[in-house]
C-alpha cells in the first residue's frame, strides 16, 4: 500500500467512528464539561505562542479562524440534543446530523488547508499562520460547542431541580 494513503485512510475511520459516536446517545457530566475547554485553550495559547501573528495579515486571518470556529461551534452545540431524565437526573447528548455535517466540513477544511500548505512550501511565513488559524478553527469550535452544552445543561438542571421541589 503506498504510503501517502495512509493518511486518508487513518481520516476514514477516524470519520466512521465519530459518526457512530456522534449518533448514539451518551451521558454527559455537566460539571466536567469545563475540563476540555481548559486544556483545549492552554494548548493553542502554548501553539500560537510558539510563532505569534507579527502583521495584521496574520492576526486577521487567525482572528477570523477562531471567530468562525466559535460560530460552527455554537451551531454545533445548538444542534446537539440533551435531555435530562427526570427520575434519575442523569443529563444525556446525542448529536444530530446538521452538528455531523458541520465536523465533516471541518475535517474537509482542515485536509483542504493542510494540502494547501504541503503545496506551498514557499509561502512558509503564511503556511505557519494559516496551520494555526485551523488549530484555533477546530479548538474555537470545540470549546464554544462544550459552552453553549453546558448552558443548556444547566438550565435543564434547574428546570428539573424546579419542578421536583
Amino acid at each position: 500500500m503506498p504510503q501517502n494513503y495512509i493518511p486518508y485512510l487513518i481520516m476514514a475511520v477516524a470519520l466512521i467512528f465519530m459518526i457512530r459516536r456522534n449518533l448514539s446517545s451518551r451521558r454527559i457530566r455537566a460539571n466536567t464539561l469545563w475540563i476540555f475547554p481548559v486544556l483545549l485553550t492552554a494548548i493553542a495559547v502554548l501553539a500560537v505562542s510558539q510563532s505569534p501573528p507579527r502583521d495584521a495579515v496574520g492576526i486577521a486571518i487567525v482572528g477570523a479562524a477562531t471567530l468562525a470556529g466559535a460560530v460552527a461551534g455554537w451551531y454545533r452545540g445548538k444542534f446537539t440534543h440533551i435531555t435530562l431524565d427526570a427520575e434519575t437526573g442523569i443529563l444525556t447528548g446525542k448529536g444530530s446530523i446538521v452538528g455531523l455535517a458541520i465536523i465533516l466540513g471541518l475535517f474537509m477544511a482542515r485536509y483542504a488547508v493542510m494540502t494547501w500548505a504541503r503545496t506551498h512550501p514557499d509561502h512558509g511565513g503564511i503556511a505557519v499562520i494559516v496551520a494555526d488559524g485551523a488549530l484555533l478553527f477546530g479548538f474555537a469550535t470545540l470549546i464554544v460547542a462544550r459552552l453553549e452544552m453546558w448552558l443548556r445543561c444547566r438550565k435543564l438542571m434547574e428546570a428539573g431541580a424546579a419542578s421536583a421541589a
